[in-house]
């Protein structure tokens, strides 16, 4: 099953992969990845079902702004 053009349009206005998190963001991978892991930086949701360790992942792109504005925190409010 591949996603049309409407799915990915719409999958792009509420999920940033990596790639446009490492971007917006100006921080490697493994520097998000120790935030991470000190609740200091939004996790990553699975993405399609995928229920094993393998697979897509996407951040919301709210947590990201928030983020970026020092204004996010682990319980998800403002």
């Amino acid at each position: 099953m591949t996603m049309t053009a409407s799915a990915d349009l719409d999958f792009r206005n509420y999920f940033l992969t990596w790639k446009d998190v490492i971007a917006l963001t100006g921080k490697s991978e493994m520097t998000i990845r120790r935030a991470m892991k000190k609740n200091d930086f939004p996790s990553p949701v699975k993405m399609f079902g995928h229920t094993t360790n393998q697979g897509s992942v996407g951040f919301r792109k709210a947590d990201i702004y928030l983020w970026c504005e020092g204004r996010w925190n682990i319980e998800g409010g403002v």
